[in-house]
């Protein structure tokens, strides 16, 4: 298996980008024999799941081959919880499977194309774990769109397979009536995630076309591009009459975030926080047990404060939010409520002076306070407030569409999780969409920053650090 790691260079432009489209095969490196070549049939595109033939002569009579793929591991990077820090790969191998070479040395077998990103992917034959023939298959890209038809509203799904690990076959861009929705991306699930957007209006067709796009931008001239190749889907929504049966505001369900483990520095004594995750404003249980000889702790919240905007930095804060009596069993159950804070991981320290005896995590999700007013005629102001918006590189950022066309982005670190956004309503009469989709706040700085506050649209399967969900809206003008 190869370690060598791989890093992206995001700084290559769409117009001079260029990239072997079938390795030639490789020299055995151990040895003066060349590798024999491996004939590949298959279908194409070669897609995931495509089923691909291999043949090859002159092998070992009789040896088992272990058929190889050449591959990547790895996906966006993030430290310390809150820095960003792109993306990196490493090649790898896995196995397509063990085939018997029959006796005349001819090797035929089959094998299906995983689920794995899209490019150039190197097919090697071992026997005893040394390579003795090889070739390569540059897998494609797949999308499907459902449904096709639907009133404004409905949610619409366009699923990838195939999407590249390398910088021009990483990134798509959804445009709806040509206005850019957001991005697609599978960077850290291998090649394969949901896109998700709602169908807005007026009645009627709508093209959905699907474009490459370096750093998220839609590339127009695809056709004239060095990776022509690749394709370009198109789809047509009908928006159909009838009014959506989605509620004015509502934010999809949360994943189960991340928690680290319960950390208590007394023998032989345990605590537990429930729940470990919801909005702010929860009502959380704290139980402990072992604490034996201690009359009462400190309980304090941590948290971050501070922007990035500002040039000042952030620092960790500590605040102390009540006082634990214990039970001359050393039992304690402590109710929180939790502080109106940033969304994201907080740590509930239990202290003894200054001594941190045990430490528990909250995580705060992003909820919606509400949107003022709901309907209206065009020009009226409109008021979205939320809570609990995050602070990381990754989770620091909604990103807004009005009727599936970028509009902006709103941040929440300054404001310690609490955000307005303040829009004028538009459009012809009837609903109106507004989607605030995750985005990622910034990238490494020697990185372009256009890919970054874009609407990332899979962001349930693909987002870096945390899975946040996509909060949702409409306004009707009247």
């Amino acid at each position: 298996m190869r370690t060598s790691v791989i890093f992206i260079p995001l700084f290559v432009a769409a117009c001079s980008v260029q990239q072997a489209r079938e390795p030639a095969a490789k020299a055995d490196l151990t040895s003066s024999v060349p590798y024999k070549k491996l004939d590949l049939t298959y279908k194409k595109p070669a897609l995931v799941g495509t089923e691909v033939r291999v043949e090859a002569v002159e092998l070992p009579a009789g040896k088992t081959i272990d058929l190889q793929w050449g591959t990547v591991a790895g996906g966006w990077v993030v430290e310390d919880y809150y820095h960003f820090k792109g993306k990196k790969y490493t090649e790898t191998t896995t196995t397509l499977g063990k085939f018997i070479v029959d006796s005349n040395g001819r090797l035929d077998a089959r094998f299906v194309i995983p689920e794995d990103y899209g490019g150039v992917h190197e097919v090697t034959a071992l026997v005893d774990g040394r390579p003795v023939a090889q070739n390569g298959i540059e897998v494609s890209q797949s999308f499907e769109m459902s449904p096709a038809s639907g009133p404004i509203g409905t949610p619409i799904e366009l699923r990838v397979k195939g999407l590249g690990w390398r910088t021009m076959e990483s990134t798509w861009v959804v445009n709806w009536d040509n206005h850019s929705v957001g991005f697609v991306s599978a960077a850290g699930s291998r090649g394969s995630a949901v896109a998700r957007f709602r169908a807005a209006g007026p009645v009627g067709d709508h093209p959905v076309k699907i474009y490459s796009g370096y750093q998220a931008q839609s590339y127009l001239n695809y056709e004239q591009a060095p990776n022509a190749y690749l394709p370009r889907p198109e789809f047509t929504f009908r928006t159909s009459a009838g009014r959506s049966v989605a509620p004015a505001a509502y934010i999809e369900p949360y994943a189960p975030q991340p928690v680290p483990k319960t950390e208590v520095q007394i023998a032989n004594a345990g605590l537990a926080l429930s729940p470990t995750q919801g909005p702010v404003g929860t009502r959380a249980l704290l139980r402990g047990e072992g604490f034996g000889g201690v009359r009462a702790l400190q309980l304090v919240w941590q948290t971050f404060a501070g922007s990035r905007v500002s040039g000042n930095g952030f620092e960790p804060r500590e605040s102390v939010i009540g006082e634990v009596k214990i039970a001359s069993n050393g039992h304690f159950e402590f109710p929180v409520t939790i502080p109106d804070d940033l969304g994201g991981l907080h740590g509930l320290a239990l202290r003894d002076g200054e001594k941190t005896v045990a430490l528990a995590h909250f995580v705060i999700e992003t909820s919606i306070v509400g949107m003022t007013p709901a309907s209206g005629p065009v020009g009226t102001p409109v008021t979205i407030h939320l809570k609990g918006v995050g602070w990381t590189e990754y989770d620091n950022i909604y990103v807004a569409t009005y009727d599936n066309a970028y509009m902006g982005y709103a941040c929440g670190f300054n404001s310690h999780g609490d955000v307005i956004i303040n829009f004028t309503a538009a459009g012809a009469p009837g609903e109106h969409l507004i989607d605030l989709f995750p985005g990622i706040y910034q990238g490494p700085s020697t990185e372009p920053q256009l890919l970054y506050r874009q609407p990332q649209l899979t962001y349930a399967e693909d987002h870096p650090g945390n899975k946040i969900p996509a909060l949702h809206f409409k306004f009707d003008v009247k």
